[in-house]
């Protein structure tokens, strides 16, 4: 037998005694699949990192216990099918699982989303306004080839290739 951790989320909009009920029910399944359940512990109301059919909030449950894997299988195929649960994970437990510490960070919205205000990073320096002078320095140092110069330098190059042959 293998050791495994269940997550799975409840939506916020059930109440307590519906979570608590669910939450038999879910160990049910586990016992049901002749299966033994070493842990389960509910880390509460949490907010997603993204809406689930447009629910932004849902209690967390973790419950590791042991099992066959196709009774994992088993458990898993019923826990897809049942509409109260938002969503689920099995994976394989990490030896000690059974008594590790849990904790779930809160839900922080990531940095490429936030729009900033200007001047807020320190890291980026400000940007100048060119003086005229700046202007008219950078427009002196870039070349402008007019099509004759061009057509020149490619028939010098034509030629050059030519007398190789």
């Amino acid at each position: 037998m293998m050791t495994y951790e269940l997550m799975y989320i409840i939506p916020a909009t059930s109440t307590e005694e519906e979570v608590g009920k669910l939450k038999d029910e879910v160990s049910a399944l586990i016992v049901k699949h002749g299966t033994e359940s070493l842990r389960d512990e509910s880390f509460g109301k949490r907010k997603l990192a993204y809406p689930i059919r447009g629910i932004r909030y849902g209690y967390y449950v973790l419950v590791c216990f042991t099992a066959e894997t196709s009774n994992v299988a088993a458990l898993d195929e019923e826990l897809r099918h049942d509409a109260r649960v938002l969503r689920h994970m099995i994976v394989k437990a990490l030896p000690g699982a059974e008594k590790a510490t849990v904790t779930l960070p809160e839900y922080e919205i990531p940095e490429m989303g936030r729009r900033k205000k200007p001047g807020t990073n320190s890291d980026v320096p400000a940007r100048t306004k060119k003086t005229e002078a700046e202007v008219e320095k950078a427009v002196e140092d870039t070349k402008i080839v007019t099509e004759e110069a061009l057509a020149k330098k490619i028939d010098e190059i034509l030629e050059s290739d030519t007398e190789k042959l």
